[in-house]
């Protein structure tokens, strides 16, 4: 249950990341809620210890985000925080890295297409969620 509440909050935060570059916070909250509410009624009781551990990664894009006065996406810290409290950390840590693989595969598609039609492509920013849908999609099908 919680793998398709997880999806459905994939599908719009990703969804919203590509059009506006930005996603609501109620989205976060919603979500992150019925996730949370989801995993106490499946799963039983959990320590409030090993969830905060799981969102660990998302805690440290949050932070790294306001370190970089935003060059990372505060938003995309808050999803890997949702993404921990559903997936657990090391889910969470494998999405992280494969979403960053396919993003620096396209990153680099796009920095060739800008090379060869002498367009500079050094201020554009890319949204990073979308990558995490192919991400997830292989984890599950794994």
């Amino acid at each position: 249950m919680k793998e398709i509440l997880f999806l459905g909050f994939l599908i719009i935060a990703a969804w919203q990341d590509a059009r506006k570059k930005e996603i609501d916070a109620w989205i976060y909250v919603v979500f992150g809620s019925l996730i949370w509410f989801g995993k106490l009624c499946f799963d039983g009781p959990v320590s409030l210890g090993s969830e905060m551990v799981n969102a660990v990664p998302g805690i440290l894009l949050v932070l790294f985000s306001k370190w970089s006065d935003g060059a990372v996406g505060e938003g995309d810290g808050w999803f890997f925080v949702v993404a921990g409290i559903a997936l657990g950390f090391k889910r969470n840590v494998a999405l992280f890295f494969v979403s960053l693989f396919l993003c620096v595969l396209w990153c680099a598609g796009l920095l060739m297409w800008g090379r060869a039609k002498n367009i500079s492509v050094r201020k554009r920013t890319v949204p990073f969620l979308p990558f995490t849908v192919p991400a997830v999609l292989w984890m599950l099908v794994r």
